[in-house]
């Protein structure tokens, strides 16, 4: 219950203190983190490193503390951010976010076949949710629940706030094909398999397992997959980059879907993974997921 009141008590300075002092106050906390916490910093090192050699980098030590603390730091950022959220009506999101191919995610949307977004670990996809919400006539996620049940119940009211209707993972896969079939977009997490029956992909030159979820249900109910990601950027406002869709008709498996989701996710992550919030040695066998 410690986190439970952390959260609780933190959210209302979040949201009416200036965003400056808040900001500063969670660097402070995120650098106690990244210091004390010696697990996610070695897993975090791993993680770096990998993706670095698959670019043909091989990172000096320096490169990787100051990039493993950074993203210490981004993640306790994007805390701030998301009990800031509810704040945000679209208007003011437009002045945080720019938008790369905002065009494209609506015209999917438009069509009625129902849109699968594709997202990750990376930036701040509590506030690109948040705007793509703002795109679309109905916006759910599938969301994680958390050891914490109060917590899990803070997250799902926060979300709803800011327009994005949250299905708790485990639900039947029925109901999200109903989503669809209503012409309705669903966000999925496309970086880790919780569910344990993803399918092993290479990721970076190596084998990951990674949920098979979203490109299933494209090719099952014929809805788009867009790809988005919103990064922060260095005056901590976000570029929400939306990419080409991947049409199920177009690709023709389960298999050729996937390595479209691998490829944005490589190169998103590929150049900003100080923003990929993998907390553990995401290529280990035994690495389990994060809440």
């Amino acid at each position: 219950m410690k986190e439970f009141w952390l959260y609780r008590f933190g959210a209302p300075f979040a949201e009416k203190l200036p965003e400056k002092l808040v900001y500063w106050m969670a660097l402070r906390v995120a650098d106690q983190c990244y210091r004390r916490d010696h697990k996610g910093r070695k897993g975090i090192a791993s993680n770096l490193r990998r993706i670095f050699e698959a670019k043909g980098v091989i990172a000096s030590e320096a490169v990787i503390q100051g990039y493993s603390r950074k993203l210490y730091q981004y993640f306790g950022k994007n805390i701030v951010d998301f009990f800031r959220l509810s704040s945000l009506v679209p208007d003011r999101l437009r002045h945080r976010i720019s938008t790369e191919n905002e065009e494209t995610f609506k015209a999917c949307c438009e069509e009625g076949n129902g849109v699968i977004v594709v997202a990750a670990h990376l930036g701040n996809w509590e506030l690109g949710g948040g705007m793509l919400a703002s795109l679309c006539s109905r916006f759910n996620a599938v969301t994680l629940p958390h050891r914490e049940g109060a917590i899990y119940s803070m997250y799902q009211r926060q979300r709803e706030r800011y327009g994005v209707h949250p299905i708790p993972l485990g639900r039947s896969a029925v109901g999200l094909v109903r989503c669809l079939h209503r012409g309705e977009a669903i966000a999925l997490l496309a970086d880790r398999d919780f569910t344990r029956r993803g399918t092993e992909v290479e990721l970076f030159g190596a084998p990951a397992r990674l949920p098979m979820g979203p490109a299933w249900l494209s090719l099952k109910t014929g809805a788009t997959i867009v790809p988005a990601f919103a990064l922060r950027l260095v005056d901590d406002s976000f570029l929400l980059r939306i990419h080409d869709p991947i049409r199920p008709d177009q690709e023709g498996s389960v298999e050729a879907i996937q390595q479209k989701i691998c490829a944005s996710l490589e190169r998103e992550i590929g150049e900003s993974p100080y923003q990929w919030f993998i907390f553990d040695d995401f290529w280990a066998p035994q690495a389990e997921g994060e809440t």
